[in-house]
Formats: C-alpha cells, structure tokens, sequence
C-alpha cells in the first residue's frame, strides 16, 4: 500500500530549508498524481511497457512520472487518463 504524501515526506521537510518549504505544494500535487497512475495502473493491472503502449509515451517517462520525478504536461494527463479508463481535470484550490 502506497504510503501517503505526508509520510513519505516528512524527513525531507524537516531538513529543507525555511524558503524551500514553499515548493511544497508543487511536490505534494506531483506525488499524488504519481500514486494515482501507479495504483490505477496496478489496479488494471498493466505493466509499465503496456501502459506505454497504450500511449505512446516512453516507458521511462512512465516510470518517472509514477515515481515523482517529473511532472508531465496536460496532453501527457489526458493521454494517461485515456488509456487508464481515467477522467483527468483541473481543480482550483480554493484558500480562505
């Protein structure tokens, strides 16, 4: 079971520095787009060289973007929401 994103960061958080804090955002949405595609993949149960099949993205970038290390374009989504039976959408978040 895929660890949550306040877990799996908390180490690194605590040793970032006061100004870098505020990326934090950026990587929490990037790790939590990371899990949906790995655990929708999984759930199908496709490989990751089946998902690229079905999308025409590269193998690795599959593996980077399940992985965290990048964060993938909005035709990039909707080529991954497509092939994983997913809905992708935008959503603004709303501070009070």
């Amino acid at each position: 079971m895929a660890r949550n994103y306040e877990e799996a960061s908390a180490t690194r958080r605590a040793r970032l520095p006061v100004e870098a804090r505020s990326d934090g955002a950026v990587f929490g949405q990037t790790y939590r787009l990371a899990v949906q595609v790995l655990e929708r993949r999984e759930l199908l149960g496709l490989t990751q060289t089946e998902l690229a099949g079905r999308t025409g993205i590269d193998q690795g970038d599959i593996s980077r973007i399940e992985r965290g290390s990048i964060f993938s374009n909005e035709k990039t989504l909707l080529r991954l929401a497509d092939a994983l039976g997913a809905e992708w959408r935008m959503v603004d978040k709303v501070t009070a």
